[in-house]
């Protein structure tokens, strides 16, 4: 595309012949309709088919035949109308959707979350922005703990959530990436629906003394090594199953609900609702962990801001 050569014709030379045309083809109307006077009206059409006549190799180019009363379009005016509407519908549009940009209406976000995040905050966040923002792309991408850190360093997700056992490590490393918190969330104990202390409406932790429990990879989840110190203050070691290693909250209640053992995990895998299994608050325990929001320092979009901006709001 020659974007030199277009730059000598004006947009509101191809308007006004669109206002002439939709007038009628009549000089005195259209003039009326725009608010000037015939004469530059006649002028800026006139300067129109001048510039269209530049680089033809045969003959001007003229949008009307005014040897006839009232004057008619010519075939070259004819086609020029066609395309020209066209491109100003183009142009119209690249107008709203760059505003709309603008204000974050319209873009994309790719999300990084984990089944943690998923089974908590995250859908009232989601039904939130798109109700605010309905023609903003959201794509949320499950991934691993390991792989979130990455990922955003990479620009392959825009923002992500992260347990304090992952963002303490990486906060201080990382002063490019913004951490912060949003949420506090709390433990519950998991039992099987048929065990003795599912009779309880709360569960002490000196009960779990003889019981077998199952926790996640202190690897994955550094922040369960706070359960098996809360159990050494108390006066016992607890007895972790050790011939099973589980990540996934949705595999730890299956073995519960087995009977395999009790397991302690955070309070929103209640939403799960498996059958077999019962939870309990812990009974006199401070056992908590903060959720944070992370993002890159440097990100300037606005669909981010607002993004954040809903979480924020709907957190407090």
């Amino acid at each position: 595309m020659d974007f030199q050569h277009l730059s000598h014709v004006e947009i509101r030379q191809i308007c006004y012949f669109m206002a002439l045309v939709q007038a009628d083809n009549n000089v005195t109307e259209a003039a009326k309709r725009l608010g000037i006077k015939q004469p530059p009206l006649t002028q800026r059409i006139q300067a129109l088919e001048a510039w269209l006549s530049a680089d033809s190799k045969t003959s001007d180019v003229k949008l009307f035949d005014r040897s006839k009363r009232p004057m008619v379009l010519t075939a070259a005016g004819t086609v020029f109308l066609a395309e020209a509407q066209q491109a100003l519908m183009h142009l119209d549009r690249a107008i709203f959707q760059a505003r709309q940009a603008s204000q974050g209406h319209i873009g994309r976000l790719v999300v990084g979350m984990t089944t943690v995040i998923a089974n908590s905050i995250l859908p009232d966040v989601v039904q939130a922005f798109q109700q605010a923002f309905p023609n903003v792309v959201l794509e949320l991408r499950e991934v691993t703990v390991e792989q979130q850190i990455q990922m955003l360093r990479t620009h392959q997700i825009d923002v992500m959530f992260q347990q304090s056992e992952q963002f303490e490590q990486f906060e201080q490393s990382d002063p490019d990436l913004i951490f912060q918190p949003i949420l506090q969330e709390y433990f519950v104990l998991v039992l099987p629906e048929t065990h003795p202390l599912a009779k309880h409406s709360q569960v002490t932790l000196q009960a779990l003394k003889d019981e077998p429990i199952i926790l996640p990879s202190f690897d994955v989840f550094p922040f369960y090594e706070k359960v098996i110190q809360l159990c050494r203050n108390i006066g016992f070691e607890p007895n972790i199953v050790q011939t099973v290693t589980v990540s996934g909250a949705v595999t730890l209640l299956s073995l519960v609900a087995a009977g395999i053992g009790l397991s302690i995990l955070p309070n929103h895998v209640q939403t799960l609702q498996r059958t077999g299994v019962v939870y309990r608050p812990i009974q006199n325990v401070e056992l908590t962990r903060q959720i944070a929001v992370v993002w890159r320092q440097d990100d300037t979009s606005i669909v981010l801001a607002n993004f954040l901006k809903i979480m924020q709001d709907l957190m407090s």
